[in-house]
Order: structure tokens, then sequence, then C-alpha cells
């Protein structure tokens, strides 16, 4: 998908009771509703594409996602192994 169409079939979106970019006090919550996620791929790849270093996007947060956005800014494009 391009866009952000995809965010209408996130999993988070029936979630708004969690906080997705404080983790700290509930990633496993988090990461729990990601990995049912259909579109957690577009999700990370718009994270990457957007420069975004904050909360969770596509299973990925803090350092993993900030190392994910400067692999792709050296062109390789992002790579996730969802």
């Amino acid at each position: 998908m391009t866009g952000t169409e995809w965010m209408a079939d996130a999993a988070c979106q029936h979630r708004p009771d969690l906080d997705w970019f404080d983790i700290d006090c509930n990633l496993a919550a988090c990461l729990e509703v990601c990995e049912t996620c259909p579109v957690g791929d577009d999700c990370l790849d718009y994270a990457v594409k957007h420069e975004i270093r904050d909360g969770l996007w596509g299973g990925e947060w803090g350092y993993r996602l900030v190392k994910r956005v400067r692999q792709n800014r050296g062109g390789g494009g992002p790579k996730h192994g969802r």
C-alpha cells in the first residue's frame, strides 16, 4: 500500500488505551498487538520512509527503529523481517 490508507487496517486503531509513544509502561501489550497486525510491514515502511524515531511502528521501537531509519538513509531501503 502507498500513502496512509493502510492505517485504517492497523490493529493499534482498536487499542486507544495503549500509549504507542511512551511504550515503556506497556511495551509487552503493544508488541502483542503488533504481532497480530495485518499491515505491520506497511507501518514499519512508513516510519522508516518518514524518519520517525519515536513510538512503536511495525513492531520496532527505540534503537531498532532508529537503526532502520539510518539504514534507509544509506540507500538500502527498509529491511525488515517481520
